[in-house]
């Protein structure tokens, strides 16, 4: 079973990867706009790509109300979580 801080890293990962940050700006309070640069186009390919890594499917209106990088992490979380009570 999956973990969620192994999850938490395998998104860390993910993000720094994707939006050319360093893993040490993904701190839960980081704005995604503000402070990491998260544009419409971005968050379209990284929400794909998480998408992708987790087999999840995000909310299409997510990034309305997903403000912060933790705020993400804490999503795919319980995403990943109810994706899997629902398999199993």
């Amino acid at each position: 079973m999956t973990t969620s801080a192994d999850l938490s890293q395998r998104l860390l990962a993910l993000t720094a990867e994707q939006l050319s940050v360093s893993p040490a700006q993904l701190h839960k309070d980081a704005l995604l706009a503000d402070d990491l640069g998260l544009d419409s186009l971005a968050a379209i390919e990284w929400g794909m790509s998480i998408e992708d890594t987790f087999g999840i499917s995000l909310p299409e209106e997510a990034w309305d109300y997903v403000k912060t990088y933790g705020m993400v992490d804490d999503l795919v979380t319980r995403l990943v979580r109810e994706s899997a009570s629902a398999a199993g």
